[in-house]
């Protein structure tokens, strides 16, 4: 059984507040303490989806709790909004950008909430999935994979996997049964709920065939 636990950070949803970086990262922080004092779940195999700034937040929070977060999925984010502003303004990009952009990046400092991804991701040490649209119209799929290629320089626990016509707020719908099946391989390989001496499945995660295991998770109704 999978139990998900949906947050609104400040603003979003009825939320109040202001949005900043760093209001955000300790409504996440609070959402995952407030877990981790509950008695009718399993602490040990809390594992983090985010998806677009959701997945910025996502690796904050597992990057900042490494033992208690265990492992983290990562869909249609971006490498930064620095990244994302030279995309959305292009006559800025020469001016704006992340660790990886080139340029003398002038005016990165009126940018409050960077939200450096990449450079995030480097750092957490649980494993992790990353689900890539093709055809994301907001996020280029290039920055998922610039992800997955900065995060398996330092963690060997790393899977990327694309669905061709994901779109940016669909992939989930469009990657059918394949979609859900990933995320269940992965959970059971790294959140097992149950340990078992003949449970082994050492096929890759982007493949359907060669391995059962109980679904743990149902798809919404649409």
């Amino acid at each position: 059984m999978c139990l998900c636990f949906l947050i609104e950070g400040m603003v979003y949803g009825e939320s109040e507040g202001y949005p900043s970086q760093s209001g955000i990262t300790k409504d996440a922080q609070a959402a995952l303490d407030h877990l981790l004092q509950r008695k009718d779940i399993d602490t040990s195999r809390i594992v983090i989806f985010g998806r677009s700034l959701g997945g910025a937040v996502g690796a904050v929070l597992a990057k900042n709790n490494p033992d208690k977060v265990s492992a983290l999925i990562l869909e249609n984010t971006f490498t930064s909004i620095l990244d994302m502003a030279g995309i959305m303004l292009p006559f800025l990009r020469w001016f704006i950008g992340g660790s990886s952009a080139k340029g003398p990046k002038l005016l990165n400092c009126v940018v409050r909430s960077p939200w450096s991804t990449l450079d995030v991701v480097a750092e957490v040490k649980q494993p992790i999935l990353f689900l890539s649209g093709l055809q994301d119209e907001l996020v280029p799929p290039s920055h998922m994979r610039m992800l997955y290629d900065k995060a398996v320089e330092h963690n060997r626990n790393c899977r990327f996997v694309d669905f061709l016509n994901g779109m940016h707020m669909d992939t989930w719908i469009s990657g059918g049964d394949r979609y859900w099946r990933t995320i269940e391989l992965f959970l059971d390989q790294y959140s097992p709920e149950v340990q078992s001496s003949d449970a082994s499945c050492t096929s890759e995660i982007a493949d359907d065939g060669g391995c059962s295991a109980p679904f743990h998770l149902k798809k919404p109704k649409l």
